[in-house]
């Protein structure tokens, strides 16, 4: 159960009522219960390797996710904002929060490297960008 002052917050933020706030499952209450542990930090894809990226990303570019929640920090990020690069970023975001909310440094996953969309040269496409995902606290 998803306790005040985080219950306001969501009701002010956006718009859930009562009702829903109590079917969100035990999962996304949880998140939402850790929610100091993930706001404490915000998520950075660096690009590592680039090849014929038509959308231009570059190595060193980065994506900046947050702190806390799943929206790009366009301020802070260097990256053209590539969906063929966010979309497969979305799966390592899930894990950096799983880890955060059972209280694991979010620093240590398993494999942090993921790769856009595009298949690359080599496979029909055209470019191919490799990133590695890794947090930094805020504050």
């Amino acid at each position: 159960m998803i306790q005040e002052p985080m219950r306001s917050m969501l009701k002010q933020l956006i718009g859930i009522t009562d009702e829903d706030m109590d079917r969100l499952s035990p999962g996304v209450q949880r998140m939402l219960s850790a929610a100091p542990q993930v706001m404490g930090h915000k998520i950075i894809a660096e690009v590592i390797d680039s090849k014929y990226c038509a959308a231009g990303v570059k190595v060193g570019d980065k994506v900046v996710i947050g702190p806390g929640g799943g929206t790009v920090n366009a301020e802070e990020s260097t990256c053209p904002l590539c969906i063929g690069l966010l979309a497969p970023l979305m799966p390592h975001v899930y894990l950096v929060w799983e880890r955060l909310v059972e209280g694991l440094d979010s620093n240590e996953m398993i494999s942090p490297y993921g790769e856009c969309h595009d298949t690359g040269l080599e496979h029909g496409g055209l470019g191919k960008v490799h990133f590695k995902v890794y947090t930094e606290k805020v504050g």
